[in-house]
């Protein structure tokens, strides 16, 4: 039996923080330490994880200031952890109780596997809409990887410490993706496989009241991927390449129309459409006419009709 280690990135959550920490002590195969990484917390989060620390002598602080961000606070928790299996977990989310279980017994099944990703509940909290996302790829997905990014957050991963170490931690030039980043690098060097049930609560909202910076960097992180792995990319053939100049285009589109401007997303999806027309284009042209909280009402309605995925395989 392999030791497992948690890492939970932290930013003034405190009134959070306590639901994600019980998520771990409940897994029906028990986790061996729980690294809480205070990323320059203001408010009294350090005063609730040593409280916490008091009834559970698996729990580690790490706290420092200032902040620097969320995937700086994954790279010390990584660089502290012990386990041979590092697994995170977003300080408002929460896993379910069989999730440590579950993916372990892949793990054990495949010694070649080095990571393990899994359904997830995604949960909008503003609209009461609930879905759950259902993975489909496993094996080696060196090459998939560039045009589904399939592991999803990193609440839902599971990898192994020697594949971290193959690979390097969470890359913190990017502004954005960095967990897609990560999961890229690691498809390159090991298999994958997935766990088909749900095994975390991810909240979510339909808010689109967020500053266009963080579309700006989303934007550049996905560019600066498409370039970062360009010869990986290109070993595949100038068809792929075109394939993967698409996607990333219409990545960009949704994820505008998601921060509210929709505008942008129109420019983005008409850029895809002139490297190649696709129906996922059309698609995302028309749908910018509406707000994105119509869009996940008419997705959550597709996906409890069971077409959802036959859709969404479009994008691929």
């Amino acid at each position: 039996m392999g030791k497992i280690s948690v890492i939970i990135p932290t930013h003034n959550r405190a009134e959070l923080l306590p639901r994600a920490v019980r998520s771990v002590q409940n897994q029906t195969r028990a986790v061996d330490e729980i690294i809480i990484v205070s990323d320059g917390s203001t408010d009294n989060t350090e005063e609730t994880v040593n409280a916490l620390a008091e009834q559970d002598e698996r729990i580690h602080l790490i706290a420092y200031h200032p902040g620097r961000n969320g995937n700086y606070a994954r790279n010390r928790g990584i660089e502290a952890a012990t386990g041979e299996f590092i697994a995170f977990l977003d300080d408002d989310d929460e896993w379910l109780p069989r999730k440590t279980e579950l993916q372990m017994e892949l793990f054990e099944k495949d010694p070649e596997v080095g990571l393990v990703y899994s359904s997830q509940n995604c949960i909008y909290l503003d609209t009461g809409i609930t879905y759950q996302t259902q993975p489909m790829w496993r094996g080696d997905l060196s090459k998939r990887i560039f045009i589904r990014g399939e592991m999803g957050t990193p609440s839902q991963v599971m990898v192994r410490k020697k594949v971290l170490d193959n690979t390097g931690p969470f890359d913190l030039d990017l502004e954005a993706l960095q967990d897609y980043d990560l999961w890229i690098r690691c498809c390159l060097v090991t298999k994958v496989d997935f766990v088909p049930e749900p095994c975390i609560n991810y909240y979510n909202s339909t808010n689109t009241d967020q500053v266009s910076s963080k579309t700006d960097k989303y934007i550049k992180s996905r560019l600066y991927i498409r370039e970062k792995y360009r010869d990986e990319i290109a070993k595949f053939g100038k068809e792929f390449e075109q394939k993967v100049d698409i996607i990333v285009r219409n990545r960009i589109a949704e994820r505008c129309m998601r921060n509210g401007q929709n505008r942008e997303a129109r420019r983005y999806a008409v850029k895809a459409w002139r490297i190649r027309p696709s129906k996922v284009s059309f698609i995302l042209v028309v749908a910018s006419f509406f707000p994105y909280s119509f869009i996940v009402k008419v997705r959550s309605a597709i996906k409890s009709r069971n077409l959802y995925w036959h859709i969404k395989d479009m994008w691929s």
